[in-house]
């Protein structure tokens, strides 16, 4: 009889054996997948455009249809969010009050980025 210590340990290496005897395809890059970078609030930035000569980051607001703009290198980064990116017209809404001469002026430019980057990232079903 196995020593009830020694059980655990025993099955573990039975199937770490058995799980190497398998052959598993394995995907493989000449390249490392870039990782997606995420902004200071935790959400992934799905495009970065210069527009106006100012970077902005386009992150995506996870379960919503919208994106957070924010600067890569201004102080405060945040800009504002494109809204509405399922509709045919989408909106931008500004957060911040120190940069809303300069959104309002490129407004056309930052949501026709941001729908671009929304058709580029959704999968579409048709049934």
């Amino acid at each position: 009889m196995i020593p009830e210590r020694y059980t655990t340990r025993r099955i573990r290496a039975r199937y770490l054996r058995a799980m190497q005897a398998i052959p598993l395809p394995v995907r493989r890059s000449e390249t490392a997948e870039a990782a997606l970078p995420f902004d200071l609030a935790g959400l992934p930035i799905l495009a970065t455009e210069t527009i106006d000569g100012r970077p902005v980051r386009f992150s995506l607001v996870v379960g919503q249809s919208r994106f957070r703009l924010t600067f890569k290198e201004i102080d405060p980064s945040l800009i504002g969010h494109v809204i509405a990116l399922d509709s045919p017209s989408p909106r931008m809404v500004v957060s911040e009050p120190l940069h809303t001469e300069w959104a309002l002026a490129n407004e056309r430019a930052l949501t026709a980025r941001a729908a671009r980057a929304w058709e580029e990232s959704t999968k579409h079903c048709e049934r």
